[in-house]
């Protein structure tokens, strides 16, 4: 069964993951694959517990043939960009820019007017939403 992600960008994060066909990540600090830090390396690596579980969910939970919708926006607002699905495991390369932890993507819609979704205002990153939401969260946008 496939799981359902809402995942927060800056615009040209957005714009390459268009380009691309991905999705990415990064934090200083995270210069490794991160699948290779153990349990107790990570505080050493990201001070931040809620950043683990971040990276937790982009690397390690995510999965191929789940569905991400990608806003952009200020802290408080949640702009759908695009809509897309998971096609590939995580990858890491260093000298990928302008993040270095990624996953390709299938994309299945891109809005070039992002639409606002006032309910995912407050998400940090990614993270995972019910199936239910996420689909109102289409229907919705497909006036």
């Amino acid at each position: 069964m496939s799981n359902f992600w809402a995942m927060k960008t800056f615009k040209d994060w957005a714009n390459a993951f268009v380009s691309n066909s991905e999705i990415g990540f990064d934090e200083n600090g995270v210069d490794n694959d991160y699948t290779t830090y153990n349990v107790q390396q990570l505080p050493n690596v990201l001070e931040n517990p809620r950043l683990v579980r971040r990276f937790d969910q982009f690397c390690k939970w995510a999965k191929i043939g789940d569905y991400v919708i990608v806003g952009v926006g200020p802290t408080t607002q949640f702009n759908m960009r695009l809509i897309g699905r998971i096609i590939g495991d995580y990858e890491f390369d260093n000298q990928h820019t302008p993040y270095r932890h990624f996953r390709k993507i299938e994309i299945m819609k891109v809005f070039n007017e992002p639409i606002p979704i006032e309910k995912w205002g407050q998400v940090q990153r990614i993270e995972l939403v019910d199936d239910n939401d996420f689909i109102d969260t289409l229907v919705k946008s497909i006036h």
